[in-house]
């Protein structure tokens, strides 16, 4: 089973992915081909600059999705609008569904630790059609951000996140099992956990 990996930097690198991918690929040997084609600083419209190479060429079986504060950047700055987050993520999967009829797709909600308002307005729009687009795909929705906010509050920020954002090594395995917990019947496992 071919697994792909997508966003930004949230999930580039020794992240959350590395961690699923660790479980998976460990536990269950010769099982799964994992791929993270995350990249540091994307947003949907980069995204849609590489999907051919990095997820279409690719061919997933699963496709899991965080992408969205880069994008909140952009549209905070008048660089991008709601509109074409949700249009272009919506194209990606379009596109990954015709060349993986019977993708399996993981979308994780996206989130910010902050007490600005502006960029928490437009993260919740975000959050709305994330969710959106998993309940049209018949997709697994994993929700982050109230569950990042509210440890982030009870336990201090820079316990989860390096700077609200950046998840650290606790951050990082919070979504990794929640991950591994709502993704087991999409990878074909009991349990991941």
């Amino acid at each position: 089973m071919k697994i792909l990996f997508q966003g930004d930097s949230i999930t580039a690198g020794y992240s959350w992915e590395f961690m699923v991918s660790g479980k998976l690929t460990g536990a269950w040997p010769h099982r799964f081909e994992c791929v993270n084609r995350a990249v540091s600083g994307d947003t949907v419209l980069k995204m849609r600059d590489r999907w051919q190479a990095d997820a279409l060429d690719i061919r997933p079986d699963v496709l899991l999705m965080l992408v969205g504060i880069n994008d909140c950047g952009r549209i905070v700055e008048g660089n991008m609008t709601l509109e074409e987050y949700g249009t272009v993520y919506r194209e990606l999967i379009r596109l990954t569904r015709g060349v993986s009829p019977q993708l399996g797709l993981i979308l994780l909600e996206p989130f910010l630790v902050s007490d600005d308002p502006k960029p928490l307005d437009i993260l919740a729009e975000q959050r709305k059609t994330v969710r959106e687009i998993a309940d049209e795909e018949g997709a697994v929705f994993i929700p982050l951000h109230e569950e990042i906010v509210r440890r982030s509050a009870q336990d201090g920020m820079t316990y989860w996140t390096q700077d609200g954002v950046h998840l650290n090594r606790a951050g990082h395995w919070l979504v990794a099992r929640k991950v591994l917990e709502a993704g087991a019947p999409l990878f074909g496992v009991d349990s991941a956990e």
